[in-house]
């Protein structure tokens, strides 16, 4: 193995094509795409499973692998899981797709809805 860039500290063998893909021409642009890969996954899925999906066929440096992983875990899930799309579970590191009701509007939404509309009705009878 030879270093290609001590700054980097990239490695390649003799012969690869080394190449510095970043992460992100592996993720989705949005989030409603994003959604539409994991659809099409068995869940619940490891975030190891989505980034190996993201990446394939291609072949990265185990750095880009590691990057796509660490933005799908810290940042794109997370916004996933609060808008409600997904459970992430962090500790697992598993991901969920919660299916939406005959309406289109998941577990969460309505849960939601409900939470505020007894919010409501604690209110109107604190006033009333």
């Amino acid at each position: 193995m030879r270093l290609t860039s001590e700054k980097e500290l990239k490695y390649s063998e003799p012969g690869d094509r080394f190449t510095d893909t970043p992460a992100s021409e592996f993720l989705p642009a949005s989030d409603p795409t994003l959604c539409a890969i994991l659809e099409e996954m068995e869940t619940p899925a490891t975030v190891d499973e989505i980034t190996d999906q993201l990446i394939q066929p291609a072949n990265p440096p185990i750095e880009t692998w590691a990057d796509v992983h660490e933005r799908l875990y810290e940042e794109r899930l997370p916004d996933l899981e609060a808008s409600g799309e997904i459970a992430f579970d962090r500790d697992r590191g598993t991901v969920t797709v919660l299916e939406p009701d005959a309406d289109g509007h998941t577990i969460a939404t309505r849960v939601l809805v409900g939470a505020v509309s007894i919010l409501v009705v604690i209110v109107l009878f604190l006033v009333i």
